[in-house]
């Protein structure tokens, strides 16, 4: 092959640090996660790994992108993927196959001939990866990538686009052999350190090309480059004089994200890594064919919001790596993001079974069983007086959150005008102290509350709500890999294989045949379930909107009447909300939002005076008129109402049983002013 005409590409480098100073046996692993980590990286943000150009360099790969690979995305979304890869393999491996890595992209004219690759950008790159200010921001640093690049890739890519953050580089001064300026530097968010105790920064490498000044740099004399041109040869064709590149015995094995409950994190973590040794085990070679990373992310519902998003780039920080499988608590959390996603066709969920099960139950002290339960042990939601506080974000709670809703409200409509009311009343119950101590109870997975100390076991007498925790596909209908697919059709064959079930049982759960394990207060059999399918994203926005602390303002004329009204909404407030008296002067809205309030009540049998509409925050405003046409349009309590986000509500000539409607209409829309959900 003679030397083909220069094309325009990006250069990326790589390189482990301290590679060096490990033993053969982690080397070999790191190799493996390091081949690993960029094929699933370029995977991860639509580059083609097969495309590209790549050289083993032992320690570390040279890579060239196809020219018309975007370098936004390689700048951006390959080094944000190559981190999540990084974050995986280290979470899933002892500290002497840890490892941290330096990374170098620049841009430029690069030749192939019969030798291999040439190209002042090739040289420069390889420069960058081995200046000093890149070594030492990586050195002692728990972040486990620090990228480089040349001052003109930062002028050309990083700095005009706000995406790539410009401003988290840093300049550097790079003096490496014949290039001599600036280049600019990027350290990744701090991870797990890669070692119990890093070892110091090891020696450049004398057998890799020096490595790294940034963009602008003294240009090196002819002779210098002419020399460095057979020099280079050598360098990309064999490794520097060092001996030809080991190639990994193996396939990279399949990166395989499982995003999981918090109740299940343990058992699945246990199972997961049961098959890739069982793989390893099964494999002719002895190759590794599967790398796992199980996490959970921050909250359920975070995770959800995350998935009906299509998992974009910054939610590897807030909520951990991209999952190729989500399992969750519940269906109906998989319902709420397949319809977040029913406008996407990048991102499909398929539901495959359960994996296992968990009914829905209360956990009651000793004291208390007998003033809850008849001696079966079951219960009724109307006698659940002091639960412990619920967290609906994640997947159990929504369902706790459904279990009250549903038998308070007797039913799921939550747009009901006497939901919010409803709602805050209930949350209004809600306790911190212990649980399944005194008269607190506690609303829980079966599997939770059995293993509470204190708790007993109680079935809802009408039925329990069901946690099926399902197994979830996540498909990525650009980046698909039918070594994954084949992987995860495994995984779910080996969570419902009879030892796994066994599995989950011990750990407190159901098999998916609703079989228990050796928990002495569960009851055995199926106990008598719900089939209800709540939205959870309702019920969360609903639930969260009625916990909320509400500052109440109640202004009211001298009227008995309006006074009566006043202790009726005082008797709306709950625990952790707030309620303050105001004069009703045209003033009124202006001082409830300096006095931080979130609703000012109006109510008078008389005639007001006009009401300011212009003010300094954001307020909702409910006016109650005590006599016969007090709501009508052309009165202040009306324009002060509408002007504010609330309505106007006519109770009559007072608070007899001929206004209790709209005396109950009028509390109805101010708790849905104050705790409704919005829409």
């Amino acid at each position: 092959m003679g030397t083909q005409p220069p094309l325009h590409r990006t250069v990326v480098v790589v390189d482990v640090a301290a590679f060096g100073r490990r033993h053969l046996v982690p080397q070999e692993e790191i190799r493996r996660g390091l081949y690993a980590a960029l094929e699933s990286a370029f995977e991860g943000c639509g580059l083609d790994w097969s495309a590209a150009h790549h050289e083993d360099r032992g320690d570390g790969v040279f890579v060239l992108m196809p020219p018309d690979a975007p370098k936004s995305r390689v700048a951006g979304g390959l080094r944000h993927n190559l981190l999540g890869e990084l974050l995986r393999y280290n979470a899933t491996r002892n500290d002497d196959a840890k490892f941290q890595l330096r990374m170098a992209i620049t841009a430029g004219e690069v030749v192939h001939d019969e030798h291999g690759v040439v190209g002042d950008e090739v040289t420069l790159a390889f420069r960058l990866l081995d200046a000093k200010p890149l070594r030492d921001a990586l050195a002692g640093s728990d972040a486990l990538l620090a990228l480089i690049v040349s001052d003109r890739f930062y002028d050309d890519v990083i700095r005009p686009d706000p995406a790539m953050k410009p401003k988290s580089f840093r300049q550097v001064d790079v003096d490496v052999k014949e290039v001599h300026g600036h280049a600019w530097v990027h350290v990744s968010d701090a991870g797990p350190p890669p070692t119990a105790n890093p070892p110091p920064a090891a020696p450049a490498d004398p057998g890799l090309p020096p490595a790294d000044p940034g963009g602008k740099r003294a240009k090196p004399r002819l002779a210098t480059v002419l020399l460095a041109v057979p020099l280079l040869f050598v360098a990309v064709t064999n490794g520097a004089g060092a001996a030809p590149p080991t190639v990994p015995p193996c396939p990279p094995p399949v990166q395989l994200n499982v995003l999981v409950s918090a109740e299940k994190e343990v058992v699945v973590r246990r199972l997961a890594l049961g098959l890739e040794r069982d793989l390893r085990r099964d494999n002719p070679l002895g190759c590794k064919e599967l790398n796992t990373l199980v996490f959970t992310g921050t909250s359920a519902q975070a995770a959800a919001e995350a998935l009906g998003g299509g998992w974009q780039p910054g939610d590897l920080v807030k909520v951990g790596a991209e999952p190729h499988v989500w399992l969750p608590d519940t269906t109906a959390e998989v319902q709420a993001v397949e319809k977040a996603l029913r406008h996407r066709d990048d991102v499909r969920l398929h539901r495959r079974a359960g994996v296992a099960v968990s009914p829905l139950v209360l956990g009651a002290s000793e004291e208390s069983v007998g003033r809850i339960a008849e001696p079966d042990r079951d219960f009724d939601w109307r006698d659940v007086r002091w639960p412990a506080e619920v967290d609906t974000s994640s997947g159990v709670g929504m369902l706790a959150a459904t279990g009250l809703v549903l038998h308070e409200l007797g039913g799921l409509d939550l747009d009901a005008p006497d939901v919010p009311r409803e709602l805050h009343e209930i949350t209004g119950r809600m306790t911190a102290d212990r649980p399944c101590a005194g008269d607190v109870t506690l609303i829980g997975s079966e599997k939770a509350v059995a293993g509470t100390p204190g708790c007993r076991v109680l079935y809802p007498r009408d039925g329990a709500l069901v946690l099926d925790h399902p197994f979830v596909e996540v498909e990525r209908t650009n980046r698909k890999s039918e070594r994954r697919q084949r992987i995860m059709d495994r995984f779910l064959a080996h969570l419902l294989s009879a030892p796994a079930q066994e599995e989950f049982r011990r750990e407190g759960f159901r098999d998916v045949a609703w079989n228990v394990g050796s928990q002495p207060d569960v009851r055995s059999g199926r106990p008598k379930t719900l089939q209800v399918e709540p939205d959870a994203t309702a019920v969360r926005a609903a639930w969260e909107a009625a916990s909320r602390r509400r500052v109440i303002a109640v202004a009211v004329d001298g009227s008995a009447d309006a006074r009566v009204f006043a202790d009726e909404v005082r008797r709306l407030t709950g625990p952790r909300d707030e309620l303050i008296s105001l004069p009703l002067s045209a003033g009124v809205v202006e001082e409830g939002v300096e006095r931080g309030a979130d609703v000012v009540v109006l109510a008078s049998a008389a005639p007001i005076t006009p009401i300011a509409h212009g003010v300094s925050g954001p307020i909702r405003v409910v006016a109650v008129g005590l006599t016969d046409g007090a709501c009508a349009p052309s009165t202040a309590l009306w324009a002060a109402a509408t002007a504010h986000g609330g309505l106007c509500h006519e109770i009559g000539g007072g608070n007899g049983n001929g206004a209790a409607g709209g005396q109950e209409r009028a509390l109805d829309d101010i708790a849905r002013v104050a705790w409704g959900r919005v829409m």
